[in-house]
């Protein structure tokens, strides 16, 4: 804009140089002396034309910069690292185990910071004595972990029989699933488990291999079975 207005004062001092200059001899070189002040005024404003596109093509410039500058931020803004994906279980067995999972994984993690048991192991084995909550153990007697009845002067509702009448099928009924799961860490306290607790508790494998080696089951794949049940459900993670 400066250098329009310079322009423009230009011009206007032009003419009136012109106008004084040439006011006496007007009536004989009077026609020559205007054309070249229109010439003069032309040329002042195809000069200042020019410069006014000149500045707007600036103009444009810079604002087509600045907007390719703003879409290179607002790209590299809206690239986010993607999401882990989380793995999704379809089966129903898997349901019911993560459902499992879900409901009891706090009174393991209890049992833990109190006994020393890894959580990963108790959830496992809960999950794999009652088939994921389904057993009529767990249903009928809230016992997660198997865990039989050998006492000869039980009171009534002490324990149930699921098969025949023989004393050694009675298993224990507990009124909940938290007294189960104590009931759980307490057996674990008996002198032929005493080896397990030479194990840290996140080494989940030597656990599950010495709860097999103590006679807890007699399923030759028990240890197997629990660190497969662990290592699928990342059960691990509860023993941080």
């Amino acid at each position: 804009m400066k250098l329009i207005q310079q322009k423009i004062i230009q011009s206007k001092h032009l003419l009136n140089v012109y106008l004084h200059q040439f006011s006496g001899n007007l009536k004989l070189n009077g026609f020559k002396y205007l054309i070249i002040i229109f010439a003069g005024l032309i040329i002042s404003t195809k000069d200042v034309d020019f410069q006014l596109k000149l500045t707007k093509n600036e103009t444009n410039q810079k604002t087509n910069h600045t907007d390719s500058l703003i879409q290179k931020i607002s790209f590299s803004e809206k690239e986010q690292p993607p999401k882990p994906q989380l793995i999704k279980y379809t089966s129903e067995k898997e349901k019911r185990f993560l459902s499992y999972i879900d409901k009891n994984h706090k009174l393991a993690i209890i049992e833990m910071k109190k006994y020393k048991i890894p959580a990963s192991v108790t959830l496992a084995q809960g999950i794999l004595e009652t088939n994921g909550g389904k057993s009529k153990l767990a249903t009928n007697c809230n016992n997660h972990f198997g865990i039989k009845c050998f006492s000869k002067k039980c009171k009534k509702g002490h324990c149930k029989n699921f098969s025949d009448d023989s004393h050694k099928d009675f298993f224990r009924n507990y009124s909940s699933t938290k007294e189960s799961y104590r009931a759980h860490s307490i057996f674990l306290q008996k002198n032929r488990y005493k080896k397990l607790f030479n194990y840290n508790s996140k080494d989940y494998k030597s656990w599950c291999y010495e709860l097999k080696n103590a006679g807890y089951a007699t399923d030759p794949n028990y240890p197997n079975k629990l660190i497969s049940i662990i290592e699928k459900y990342k059960l691990y993670q509860f023993d941080e």
